[in-house]
């Protein structure tokens, strides 16, 4: 067999999925690792982590889990995809660590606000391996990780309505994420058609990313409507 046909039936890479659900994986993930770029470039600019700090303790962990320890067939798009939004997330949770106290509204000082962190991002581990060691996740990771999409999604428009400045935010990752999470739920529908648990969060988590950019887009262009 050729490298080339290697290549497009060896499930370790690209012939687990059909061509049309690779091609969704990969814009998936090419509107996430957009997304994460813009994440970790902007807080050098307004000194603000538009992440909502208590997922990214979620995502971090669960990147470095799926990524790098739990060994599953997942195939080559998602195993890279999920390795390079790690690498991106270091130095999103970099600039958490640096401004992501500004979205709290307790007094809390820097050296509590650190050990909270530190306490969200080893629950948050527990949580995810204890998951996954308990059978309760599918080998791609959808599971979980639509849990903490789904999170992402219903607290980026709360964080957003009370910050209260729509420049501390970027309309571009409303839209990526928005893209990227719509192309991944197009592959969750058409590969596991009978998971109903993840069909119904990643429908869900749709349906709170149309909200926030359509949020975005009347705070943007008719500010005094919101």
């Amino acid at each position: 067999m050729s490298f080339w046909q290697t290549l497009a039936t060896d499930p370790e890479y690209f012939g687990r999925y059909t061509l049309f659900e690779n091609i969704c994986l990969l814009l998936g993930v090419a509107f996430w690792a957009y997304m994460y770029a813009v994440l970790l470039i902007e807080p050098f600019k307004k000194k603000f982590v538009e992440m909502p700090v208590f997922i990214a303790c979620g995502n971090i962990i669960w990147e470095l889990l799926w990524g790098f320890c739990f060994k599953e067939p997942m195939g080559a798009i998602l195993l890279w995809g999920y390795r390079l939004g790690f690498v991106l997330d270091i130095v999103i949770f970099y600039q958490v660590i640096r401004f992501g106290k500004k979205q709290i509204s307790l007094p809390l000082s820097d050296k509590g606000y650190k050990f909270l962190l530190g306490i969200l991002v080893t629950s948050w581990g527990l949580l995810i391996y204890t998951f996954y060691i308990g059978g309760y996740d599918l080998f791609t990771g959808s599971n979980s990780a639509y849990i903490l999409s789904l999170i992402i999604s219903v607290m980026y428009p709360i964080l957003f309505l009370k910050t209260g400045d729509p420049n501390m935010f970027s309309y571009s990752v409303s839209w990526a994420k928005f893209l990227g999470n719509g192309f991944f739920t197009i592959f969750i529908f058409l590969y596991f058609p009978d998971k109903y648990f993840v069909q119904v969060l990643s429908g869900l988590g749709t349906i709170a990313d149309i909200y926030y950019v359509w949020l975005f887009t009347r705070q943007k262009y008719s500010p005094s409507k919101v």
